[in-house]
């Protein structure tokens, strides 16, 4: 449910990429953030969960985005690799209001699809939620494979609810704005029924949308997560979950202190009504600042005269993991400690 945060003025509503291993999630919300303009979006972070991967950014509406004075901001995660530990997912899912379920628009992966979507409304039981009762669009990516199921024979195997759906594609980018823009226009909807009455229409969230991708700046403190490598065509024939694939070698992810919940509020209020209009100009409006949400802990602070030095042999801490003992000095002082790494295979998409 959209969190009301009283002291910042904000509602915080969560978004959610689901589906199979491997189907481009992660790629498929890069893609959104790299097309988002940084004027309204936050930085994209990564952090190791349950052994899996999970990315998440924050963006607002453009233009003055209120409802009743209050600022919307868009919460957006994914949870990437080929076998997501249930705990993860769940507890990503936890609040959700909205979600776009990616599928495999492969031949191939037509049973694994019907299994993810099962397990998400297996999932959403446990908060009394349902693909029924949330707002779903599904994204049938990796349609620009030439052996690429059609929109009918997804619908027929996926689309029971006559949920939107839209043919993508995470590695050209073909309709995977379109389908983001669609879930949240639906969302918003949803709030106007409940009470806020406000929206945005889809040219005005267009004026999100950058020409040219943009990364965060070099400044951020946050671990940046890379756009995706552009493939050849061979490559992608053989890309993992289709024949003939391999895995593509992980990424090392640097944790980011983050929690999964959208942003915990204030406290809760009655939704008003009657925003201000979305003006699509950008330039004359000054975005919000990205939320900041509790931290499970304060960073260390790292002066300029500390260095780190490898003190002995990393070691193997299990299966995907690895422990690597350094040193750290600062002037006189010297601390010893060791730090676990995991490493997990996700999308190349």
């Amino acid at each position: 449910m959209a969190l009301i945060n009283q002291a910042k003025r904000e509602i915080n509503s969560k978004i959610v990429f689901f589906g199979p291993g491997l189907s481009g999630k992660a790629s498929t919300l890069k893609h959104v953030f790299n097309k988002l303009k940084p004027e309204f979006r936050g930085v994209l972070k990564a952090m190791n969960v349950q052994g899996a991967r999970m990315m998440f950014f924050d963006f607002t509406p453009p233009g003055d985005g209120n409802i009743d004075g209050f600022k919307v901001r868009f919460h957006v995660y994914t949870v990437s690799g080929n076998a997501v530990d249930p705990s993860a997912w769940k507890m990503v899912l936890k609040g959700v209001d909205g979600i776009v379920f990616v599928a495999d628009s492969h031949p191939q992966r037509a049973e694994a699809n019907r299994e993810s979507l099962d397990r998400l409304n297996e999932y959403l039981a446990g908060y009394g939620q349902s693909t029924s009762t949330l707002p779903v669009v599904l994204q049938y990516n990796k349609s620009d494979l030439k052996d690429a199921l059609s929109q009918v024979e997804l619908d027929a195997m996926l689309n029971l609810d006559r949920v939107p759906s839209f043919r993508a594609s995470s590695y050209t980018g073909d309709g995977v704005l379109q389908t983001l823009l669609a879930l949240v226009k639906n969302v918003l909807t949803g709030m106007r029924s409940k009470g806020v009455d406000g929206g945005v229409s889809g040219d005005a969230l267009q004026h999100m949308v950058e020409e040219v991708p943009v990364h965060a700046g070099a400044g951020s403190t946050a671990a940046e997560v890379p756009p995706p490598v552009r493939e050849s065509a061979a490559d992608r024939r053989g890309r993992p979950g289709q024949e003939g694939g391999t895995p593509s070698a992980p990424e090392p992810v640097a944790p980011a202190a983050s929690p999964v919940a959208a942003a915990a509020p204030a406290a809760e209020a009655p939704a008003a009504a009657a925003p201000a209009a979305m003006a699509p100009a950008f330039e004359e409006q000054v975005p919000a600042p990205p939320a900041e949400p509790p931290q499970p802990a304060a960073p260390v602070a790292v002066a300029e005269d500390i260095t780190l030095e490898l003190s002995g042999t990393p070691q193997a801490a299990g299966q995907g993991a690895v422990r690597i003992p350094l040193t750290i000095r600062s002037g006189n002082q010297t601390k010893s400690v060791s730090i676990t790494l995991s490493l997990s295979i996700e999308d190349g998409r």
